[in-house]
């Protein structure tokens, strides 16, 4: 944890109230405001990495799951199928209503945790899995994929004498 004001290192702090703004400060710094409570550092359980990588599709060469075509129409089809408004789904699902009409209107993507909750909400699939190759240097689907050398990346530009 770090001091908010000097800057320092600390494993326990104070929280402050430092002109109407909440912050963590060493002891030394805690004379700058009123102190309000102690700060401790917060849990460093880790979150399963696994989960991260399968949220992200990343590492799993080939293998994708993509939104469906018209998944804007296909959900406010089965919001309105089932009498639904869309400030009443957005309440549902716990996003702004202003979310849901950016959906519907396909001016915006979903995040992955919003379409789980949409799809859970109305009881519809918006994402299918599907296999595309991977467009990185030296993949076909029999073979590896070859590592990059730092040459593969960068281009060397020499200076002119």
């Amino acid at each position: 944890m770090q001091c908010e004001i000097c800057g320092r290192h600390i494993e326990e702090g104070k929280r402050l109230r430092v002109e109407g703004s909440v912050v963590v400060a060493c002891d030394g710094c805690s004379r700058y405001g009123d102190v309000i409570g102690e700060a401790k550092p917060k849990s460093t359980k880790k979150r399963s990495v696994e989960k991260k990588v399968i949220d992200k599709g990343a590492g799993f060469i080939g293998l994708e799951e993509n939104l469906v075509e018209g998944f804007p129409q296909k959900i406010q089809n089965a919001r309105e199928n089932r009498k639904m408004k869309q400030e009443e789904l957005a309440r549902k699902i716990n996003e702004p209503a202003s979310v849901v009409r950016r959906i519907e209107s396909g001016k915006m993507i979903p995040t992955s945790s919003t379409i789980r909750k949409i799809e859970k909400e109305l009881g519809i699939h918006l994402m299918e899995k599907s296999e595309e190759a991977d467009t990185s240097p030296g993949y076909t689907k029999e073979s590896k994929v070859e590592e990059l050398t730092l040459g593969d990346l960068i281009v060397i530009k020499r200076k002119k004498k």
